[in-house]
């Protein structure tokens, strides 16, 4: 009897289900809402499951003329629906069928199944169309909620970021954006909100405007674009602070910590100030040496370079006693505390001088040769290192018609003492390297350049089966060879001097000569028996200066026009040690530099012969050379390591 009265239920059911859902359709047709909603929602309250029923509610509920229209809840329905439309029942067909054939625009032939699923699918589209273009967060967080297995919910979740990144981008603060990053890390805007977080830090480290603030930005935020203005801004900031404080340690601190800031050179040159100034305050040598050694080619080298030469000249007078009432100046030359030794001098046609040297770094290291120019007044205008590979010394300058300086000595083409080889390299009046040659196994006692700009080198060659023999070779001002004049007579040019008119007087080992400007004897004379010539000068008025030694004996002489002896000294050495190292014409007198063990002799000699004066300095020095024209004389020294240049106005004696 239970069993009966169950079916009876179901059926009378079955059929009020279906009797609503045909109202509810018929409703629908006619747009009425309200009535259609009640007939499904009837058969709905009925049958849960009704396939008709929840699709006529959706229809309902997503039709956009409906006053009822929520598509959201809609949804609920299409999703009951979802994968059974197989089961409709054959009523339930024809009611929809009916339905689709009376509100079709354009009647189709399709089944009503497929018409079902067409508008399914309009009800799912018009629905993220809804949740797009609504902008209404809340409705989102609805389809969310409601419908986790909705099979757009990933394409719902990125509007919902969306949704949520533009609110947080009207508050536009630190605190929003990173809250949105927390919130939702996998959103697409997170690139977007990193952005904005790196833009509002940096504004708030720009406000600040402090090193803390802009290093903490940095350190926070590494990967920012604006990571290379916070530094630059930072570096900005630390140099403004540096530049309150105005210190040598400030400055060196500044580029200690910020080696790559812009601000780095202004530092520099700053610093470089302040050294300058306190170097000029305390005037040492040490003070001197370290300006010159932070800043050797700074914008005030020139001057503390200077400033350092006259200290070190001025201490060599005082030390010495070296004053005369006839000193224009004394300067002394150091390359940055390194070894000074040896040298040569020659003056310029603007005026100045130019002298050379060796240098070296310590007692072990090769030797370079350097360069300075001097104007009249012994200031340096610039300075040049000039080396090879291995050791290199120089011994002469040169200074052509143009001004040009040629330097001659000799380089060592390997470690090995033997390899030596004649060396001549040309700078132009500006320092600039023109020219550097190797002259191979030329010897160069001495040499000298004529009015027509001939380099003249006087040495000697020998051969396999002879001593060596006196010889000159001439080259151009362009390192090429012009010619080369080999003696009969055996021994060695030690000294060639070349006069106003373009003759050639050469000191030989015993044998002087003056030559014309085209090589054609003009007088010869031989030295005494035993004695070595290694020095030669000429007066202003044409006499010849010869002097000369051996191991026991050094002589003065000096000869007329026509070669003829007009006075001869010779004296015994008062040490083995004793030799010649330069003489010049003091108007028509002699000046001879002598060194000897433990210090140098300075002597002069009247047109006569007759002793003037000798004065003596003990100690570490060297006489180098002597130079004498109408400008004045300049004597050139080493002491103490370092090279001293004196230079008197044209007078007779000193």
């Amino acid at each position: 009897m239970n069993k009966i009265l169950t079916i009876i239920l179901l059926l009378i059911c079955t059929l009020s289900g279906a009797q609503n859902i045909k109202k509810g359709f018929k409703n629908l047709e006619k747009k009425e809402y309200d009535k259609a909603k009640e007939s499904f929602a009837k058969a709905v309250s009925e049958d849960r499951d009704n396939i008709g029923a929840n699709f006529g509610m959706a229809l309902v509920l997503a039709d956009e003329q409906s006053p009822l229209f929520d598509v959201i809840d809609s949804w609920q329905y299409i999703e009951r629906i979802q994968g059974k439309t197989d089961n409709l029942s054959q009523e339930d067909i024809e009611i929809i069928g009916e339905y689709f054939l009376n509100t079709e625009v354009r009647r189709t032939s399709r089944p009503v199944k497929k018409k079902i699923g067409i508008a399914v699918d309009a009800i799912e589209a018009r629905l993220i169309k809804y949740v797009r273009e609504e902008n209404n967060l809340d409705a989102v967080y609805e389809v969310l909620d409601r419908y986790p297995d909705f099979r757009h919910y990933d394409n719902v979740i990125h509007i919902r970021n969306q949704f949520e990144f533009r609110k947080y981008e009207k508050m536009n603060t630190l605190q929003g954006y990173r809250e949105f990053i927390e919130k939702f890390p996998d959103a697409a805007q997170i690139e977007k909100a990193q952005k904005y977080i790196n833009k509002l830090a940096f504004d708030d480290a720009k406000s600040k405007n402090t090193v803390t603030a802009f290093n903490s930005y940095i350190a926070a935020y590494p990967e920012s674009e604006f990571v290379q203005s916070a530094i630059k801004l930072r570096n900005a900031a630390a140099y403004a602070e540096v530049s309150r404080i105005n210190t040598l340690q400030a400055y060196e601190n500044f580029i200690d910590a910020y080696p790559d800031a812009l601000e780095v050179s202004e530092a520099k040159t700053r610093q470089q100030q302040l050294l300058y100034e306190k170097a000029k305050r305390i005037k040492s040598i040490d003070a001197y040496n370290e300006f010159i050694k932070m800043y050797p080619d700074g914008r005030y080298f020139v001057d503390i370079f200077n400033l350092k030469a006259s200290e070190i000249g001025q201490k060599f007078v005082v030390e010495n006693a070296f004053s005369n009432p006839a000193m224009l100046w004394s300067k002394g030359f150091d390359n940055n505390n390194r070894i000074e030794s040896a040298g040569a001098v020659a003056a310029t046609p603007d005026g100045g001088y130019v002298i050379a040297c060796n240098t070296r770094d310590n007692d072990t290291t090769y030797s370079d040769t350097w360069v300075i120019k001097l104007d009249a007044s012994g200031k340096m205008l610039w300075n040049k290192t000039v080396g090879q590979l291995y050791e290199d010394s120089i011994s002469s300058l040169l200074v052509d018609s143009k001004g040009d300086i040629i330097a001659l000595g000799y380089t060592y083409l390997s470690a090995d003492s033997g390899s030596w080889a004649g060396w001549m390299y040309k700078l132009g009046s500006d320092g600039k390297k023109l020219w550097n040659r190797n002259l191979g196994k030329l010897k160069i006692n001495a040499c000298a350049i004529s009015p027509d700009d001939k380099i003249y080198i006087g040495g000697s060659v020998q051969t396999d089966t002879t001593a060596g023999k006196y010889a000159v070779t001439i080259f151009n001002t362009d390192a090429k060879k012009v010619s080369q004049r080999i003696y009969t007579g055996q021994g060695s040019v030690n000294d060639i001097e070349i006069t106003n008119n373009g003759n050639i007087l050469m000191a030989g080992s015993n044998w002087i000569t003056m030559l014309d400007n085209k090589r054609y004897l003009i007088w010869e004379n031989t030295v005494p028996e035993k004695l070595t010539s290694t020095s030669c000068a000429v007066s202003p008025s044409g006499e010849s200066y010869i002097t000369g030694y051996n191991n026991g004996t050094i002589f003065y002489a000096k000869y007329s026009l026509s070669g003829n002896k007009i006075w001869f000294q010779d004296y015994e050495k008062s040490e083995m040690t004793q030799t010649i190292s330069d003489i010049c014409s003091l108007q028509s007198n002699l000046l001879v530099m002598e060194n000897k063990t433990g210090g140098i002799k300075i002597k002069t000699f009247s047109a006569n012969g007759n002793m003037m004066g000798v004065k003596e300095i003990s100690g570490n020095i060297e006489s180098l050379k002597a130079l004498s024209d109408i400008k004045g004389t300049v004597l050139l020294f080493t002491y103490r390591n370092d090279i001293i240049v004196v230079r008197y106005s044209p007078i007779s004696s000193l």
